[in-house]
């Protein structure tokens, strides 16, 4: 018996995850156990509303069925669906604005069912002359109430479906007992059948007799009940589980992605095992610092520089994002950036240099609202290698820092300190531009006015480093 997400998948969408610079975060609310419950709470008052549509909606079936009967007819049946309709409206209504909602819906489910097991028993006026109550206990009238325990399950209410099948249960019980008392009624049971050792013929005429109540009969309806009230409820129940892991689930990632990029929470939540060792692979390394971050803040208060630097770094972040990078960390007003962790692609050291010109077109984009309001322009520095590294965590075992290591990483942060000394805002090595050209790609469409510049010393290398450049306004 399936249970429709699509109220569970509304509920999850309602958490309120606050979402900021492409990645999830939760500065401010953070989804408790109780809005869970709250939330999980509405949705039983929605799936109320659930249940009274499609009540109604079968109501308006079994309604037109009925009109093509003969009046004397129709005007019991009209008059039964009406009654149901009303059971249905009036809890619907009156939960929304009383508080006593569980007690309302009980005593509206006890009207239900009893209403129910009347009309399933007790034959009507208009029935075949001599019919008795006795055969409607053994007709197939009584799958409705497993209908309309079944029904029940759209409430997304455990406590409901349980209560709706107890009830269901003692109702017709209470009616099967009225009829086996009345004084035309014959009990039989297939325990007595075996005993008296009746024959063949004598046990279906027994079984055919318009007063025979068989208690077999009503054994098999209870375990009928009690089977699809318990495996209802079981599957209510763990929908409410599922959404409440996947709530969980959902802060872990919130909380990880304040301080990881998403592609290293990903590779946590899914239990990634190259996190747990180091391996030796080829990255692009990345690293961009603010050029003149040493003036500004000499004329900025330790407020006004630290919203400098969510700033600078969040527009530096979602660009890395934007381009399938990671994050290592944050260095003062740097930020270092590496692509191919933790696993390698093909094409790392062309979204390598299309961040760093995105970033280029970024900060661009940012200086001119900055003049709008009569701040300073801010410059930035790039520098990017690609070549091997090790990958791995770092630290101790309580707190762990996973990072990339090794003269890849260094050569990237000299050529980014290289753009102070050259009028270009990037440095990109010939290694990396040989790789993205190997890949069938074109450094210079990449990054339009990239061209080859002299060859550099940097400070830990013997020999000289062949170094491109983009020009300041190509």
């Amino acid at each position: 018996m399936a249970i429709n997400s699509k109220p569970l998948a509304s509920l999850l969408r309602s958490i309120p995850f606050a979402r900021n610079e492409g990645r999830s975060v939760s500065h401010a609310t953070e989804p408790t156990a109780r809005f869970v419950e709250d939330e999980l709470a509405r949705e039983e008052l929605r799936g109320l509303t659930t249940i009274f549509w499609c009540r109604s909606a079968v109501l308006a079936i079994l309604s037109i069925w009925a009109m093509t009967l003969p009046f004397e007819r129709s005007g019991g049946y009209l008059l039964a669906l009406l009654v149901f309709g009303l059971l249905g409206a009036l809890p619907r209504l009156l939960v929304k604005r009383g508080p006593r909602q569980k007690v309302i819906l009980a005593l509206f489910v006890l009207l239900d069912v009893s209403v129910l097991t009347f009309l399933l028993i007790v034959p009507p006026p208009f029935y075949v002359e001599d019919w008795t109550p006795q055969i409607n206990l053994r007709l197939p009238n009584f799958l409705y109430v497993g209908i309309y325990i079944v029904g029940m399950a759209l409430s997304y209410s455990p406590w409901l479906v349980l209560l709706s099948g107890s009830m269901a249960g003692v109702a017709w019980s209470i009616g099967f007992a009225w009829v086996a008392t009345l004084p035309t009624s014959v009990l039989s049971s297939s325990r007595k059948t075996l005993d008296t050792g009746m024959s063949s013929e004598a046990v279906i005429t027994s079984f055919l007799d318009r007063n025979t109540v068989s208690l077999t009969i009503w054994y098999n309806q209870l375990v009928f009940i009690f089977l699809v009230t318990v495996i209802l409820t079981v599957t209510v129940w763990r929908s409410r589980q599922l959404v409440r892991r996947q709530v969980s689930a959902e802060r872990e990632r919130s909380n990880l992605a304040r301080y990881f990029s998403p592609n290293i929470v990903e590779a946590l939540t899914s239990g990634h095992a190259g996190l747990e060792q180091s391996n030796t692979q080829h990255a692009a390394i990345l690293f961009a610092d603010m050029v003149g971050f040493t003036s500004i803040s000499e004329n900025s208060s330790p407020s006004e520089i630290m919203l400098l630097l969510r700033a600078f770094h969040g527009r530096l972040a979602k660009v890395t994002f934007n381009h399938g990078g990671t994050v290592d960390k944050y260095i003062g007003d740097s930020i270092m950036v590496h692509f191919g962790t933790p696993e390698p692609r093909e094409d790392d050291p062309i979204r390598a240099l299309a961040c760093a010109e995105a970033m280029i077109r970024e900060i661009e984009q940012w200086n001119r609202e900055r003049k709008l309001n009569d701040l300073p322009s801010i410059g930035i520095g790039i520098g990017l290698h690609y070549g091997e590294v090790v990958v791995g965590n770092t630290g101790h075992a309580r707190r762990l820092e996973y990072t990339v290591l090794g003269d890849t990483v260094n050569v990237a942060s000299r050529l980014e300190r290289l753009t102070r000394r050259t009028s270009s805002p990037v440095m990109v090595s010939d290694d990396l531009v040989s790789a993205a050209r190997s890949r069938g790609s074109d450094p210079t469409l990449i990054m339009p006015g990239l061209h080859p510049d002299d060859s550099h010393r940097v400070r830990g290398r013997k020999t000289p480093i062949a170094v491109w450049c983009r020009a300041a306004n190509p």
